[in-house]
């Protein structure tokens, strides 16, 4: 999904309980990892800023 800034989207992951969701949240990041690196594009995994 496209957010507020330019360059800036987010994905969803599960739905998921317990161990399952952290297995999935860890192997969808390394995926967006291997994705970015093959495109050569910039990843940062850093939330929002809190004003």
């Amino acid at each position: 999904n496209g957010e507020v800034m330019p360059g800036q989207w987010e994905y969803q992951v599960g739905p998921a309980v317990g161990i399952s969701a952290g297995d999935q949240l860890w192997m969808s990041r390394f995926i967006l990892e291997r994705i970015t690196e093959i495109a050569g594009a910039v990843l940062s995994l850093d939330p929002k800023p809190i004003q």
